[in-house]
């Protein structure tokens, strides 16, 4: 009988083990690579990570620096508008500015045009009592304004000049 063709208990308890120890080396091979790329991905994770803490430690870092700046601005801003603050004083003479003009534009007729150039007069007079709009824009002259003011007073103006006046 030749060796090779009896399957000797022996023959087949030993390829029995070498199988099993096989599986058994498969099987550490299978979770050393499960455990290998399982690694990897944390250590990709952890890379992330990382990098994204840097991220953060960076945008902190400006987030601050502008908070900073933004106290500062609102610093400057508060100092300005103190500075800014009209005085009782000042108030006053405003007030007080503001109650002869209305006076004056009441008892003349005067209606000015504020967006004038400076050295210009611009804007009407006029005169309800007779019912006359006078426009006029001129080099600033106040004798040629009051000249004005008194055509729209004067009952005779039309017969005067010829003119027939704006009626309102």
């Amino acid at each position: 009988m030749s060796a090779m063709n009896v399957a000797e208990p022996w023959y087949l308890r030993v390829c029995d083990e070498f199988d099993a120890f096989c599986k058994k080396v498969d099987d550490r091979i299978d979770k050393q690579q499960l455990q290998l790329k399982a690694c990897k991905k944390r250590n990709e994770l952890e890379n992330k990570l990382a990098q994204e803490l840097t991220i953060k430690n960076e945008l902190t870092q400006q987030l601050s620096e502008l908070s900073r700046r933004g106290s500062e601005l609102e610093r400057v801003c508060a100092v300005f508008e103190s500075r800014l603050t009209i005085t009782d004083s000042d108030q006053h003479r405003l007030d007080n500015a503001k109650e002869s003009y209305q006076l004056a534009k009441e008892l003349t007729g005067i209606r000015l045009d504020f967006s004038a150039p400076p050295n210009i007069a611009k804007g009407y007079v006029k005169n309800e009592a007779r019912r006359l709009l006078l426009p006029f824009e001129m080099e600033s002259n106040s004798d040629a304004l009051w000249d004005l003011v008194k055509t729209a007073c004067d009952p005779t103006w039309p017969d005067k000049e010829n003119h027939a006046p704006n009626k309102i």
